[in-house]
């Protein structure tokens, strides 16, 4: 692998600009999607510094993101593809390759998709290692200690021409220890949405009936209160006791607000539940609200209450029925962290002011200052 860091931390004023992360995975290979073909052009740009990258492509990644033994990542500013990533599955995982284009040297990117490969072998890894030059590891190496790198040994292979390659190893822990810590600083950086979350409502559901939703049995979700000022808002989904997930998105595209027998009428055959229950849940409200939500979105991986308030060091207390994210700032930053670690989103990227070259040096993120990266080469 070859990465160069540059300065860590930059603070400089912004102008906003898409950026998104495509995950990549065994349908990108059977159907050859232009994600792939993007993935494997970034790789072999690396081709002056390691000649048999092409044939580590072709014989090593697609087949891997085909068996599922890899993941591979995409980074898009605006249409630009501009970041590739590989890793590999195991219980000695590798990060296998990290490129940073030129003109995001100091986007905070090596620490973001750090998190992200981490989070993509947590099920199984035991450790995790890569190989990096030697000079850079003399002029970087805060950033590798900052996620528990510190073992570093001569690699047995030697693929980077004109500089010698360390193998760095370290524990899962160990390294998940490092993204916890850096996790409520990139989610204050970067919310991983387009929109801001803080308009978005979180709303709590029994796990049964959560499940009809996702699984789009269930259209209408019944609240005794509720404002017609939410249509068209995101929600977001969360399982209450005893699951206390967050576990997926949807869209409030139609609030009905009329007696209970009335709706029942209208849409007793997309509430998800029988008339006594129905009739429980409505007892002696003279109006209630029904819901239609659409644009439904699981999460690829549902995150727990439990695991987020421990990643943010934070208490989350669930609503009864539903709140607003702008004023639950602990409940965004657990929504943001669900989106980030689900290794496909999209967000909004700052570039900053006093500089030579506006396109030289971007931000992640509507708040500030972050690291600076360009990864290039790991083989597997």
């Amino acid at each position: 692998m070859q990465m160069q860091l540059n300065q860590d931390l930059m603070a400089l004023p912004s102008i906003e600009q898409s950026f998104r992360v495509v995950r990549l995975e065994e349908g990108d290979v059977k159907q050859r999607t232009d994600h792939l073909l993007t993935l494997r052009n970034l790789i072999l740009e690396n081709e002056p510094m390691y000649p048999e990258i092409g044939k580590w492509v072709s014989g090593k990644v697609f087949p891997g993101l085909r068996s599922g033994e890899r993941v591979a990542f995409v980074g898009y500013l605006g249409e630009k593809p501009v970041v590739s990533a590989v890793v590999k599955r195991g219980t000695t995982a590798k990060f296998c390759h990290l490129r940073i284009s030129e003109e995001m040297q100091n986007a905070h990117l090596g620490g973001v998709f750090f998190a992200l490969m981490a989070n993509e072998v947590r099920d199984l890894a035991k450790d995790i290692y890569f190989t990096l030059p030697e000079s850079l590891w003399a002029t970087k190496k805060e950033f590798f200690h900052s996620f528990h790198f510190f073992q570093r040994t001569k690699a047995a292979e030697q693929y980077r021409l004109f500089d010698e390659e360390l193998h760095c190893r370290a524990s899962f822990a160990e390294v998940w220890q490092g993204v916890a810590v850096k996790l409520p600083k990139i989610l204050e950086l970067y919310s991983p949405r387009e929109a801001s979350i803080a308009d978005d409502l979180l709303l709590s559901i029994r796990p049964q009936h959560l499940h009809k939703i996702l699984g789009g049995t269930k259209r209408i979700e019944l609240r005794r209160k509720f404002s017609t000022k939410w249509l068209g808002r995101v929600v977001n989904l969360y399982a209450s006791g005893p699951v206390m997930q967050m576990m997926g998105q949807a869209r409030v595209s139609r609030i009905v607000s009329k007696a209970p027998d009335l709706i029942w009428m209208e849409f007793k055959g997309e509430i998800g539940c029988s008339r006594e229950e129905f009739d429980n849940y409505t007892a002696g409200a003279s109006e209630i609200y029904a819901l239609e939500l659409d644009e439904v979105t699981p999460f690829r991986v549902p995150v727990s209450r439990g695991d987020a308030a421990a990643l943010l060091r934070d208490r989350l207390v669930p609503p009864q029925s539903y709140c607003t994210l702008e004023k639950n700032k602990t409940w965004a930053k657990a929504l943001s962290l669900a989106s980030f670690l689900q290794g496909a989103f999209s967000g909004r990227l700052l570039s900053n002011a006093p500089r030579r070259d506006a396109a030289q040096h971007p931000i992640l993120s509507n708040r500030g200052r972050v690291l600076s990266s360009q990864v290039q080469r790991m083989f597997a």
